[in-house]
């Protein structure tokens, strides 16, 4: 199995577990692949073989939709025992807990936190990565495989000019 491949599975993984529970208030259900690609720029089909795991997204791409579904972009390629991947995969159970209508011993609305949204979602960690996290995600890369070393890489690169053109003080607010 190449490198490649695992990551699209775990992406592919990873997506549709997102597109299964986080869904904007205001529709009541999950987004179509439609919906998907018009909120990131993508065409129906490159987000139905992002989902079935036959391709990994560019850096912007993928940074795009880990925006639209409230978490870091690292969550759809980090191991399963990655802190946050655990993190947001108990927001996601709690997600669901509250649907099924269990109680749940706190308010999660999305996977990533708790800061309103676009859509009715909230979100706090899905902003961008301090220095701490860079250094964590370039430590990771060199265990990945060559082609999502690139991507990593590409990612990082935009997530620093994207810092760069911040005014101090401000923070960063989803489109």
């Amino acid at each position: 199995m190449s490198g490649r491949h695992d990551a699209a599975g775990c992406f592919a993984r990873r997506f549709q577990r997102l597109q299964e529970v986080i869904y904007p208030v205001d529709l009541g259900r999950p987004y179509t692949e439609r919906e998907i690609a018009e909120a990131v720029g993508m065409s129906v089909s490159q987000i139905s073989n992002l989902r079935n795991g036959r391709s990994v997204p560019r850096a912007d791409r993928a940074v795009a939709l880990a925006t639209l579904f409230g978490v870091r972009v690292e969550y759809f390629f980090s191991p399963d025992e990655d802190p946050y991947a655990r993190d947001v995969e108990r927001h996601l159970g709690a997600i669901e807990q509250e649907r099924r209508g269990e109680p749940v011993g706190g308010r999660y609305r999305a996977a990533g936190g708790s800061t309103q949204f676009a859509g009715g979602l909230t979100q706090t960690n899905a902003g961008l990565l301090d220095d701490d996290q860079v250094r964590q995600i370039a430590e990771g890369v060199a265990v990945l495989p060559h082609d999502m070393r690139e991507t990593v890489c590409t990612l990082v690169d935009q997530l620093r000019r994207a810092v760069a053109r911040q005014p101090k003080g401000r923070e960063r607010t989803p489109r």
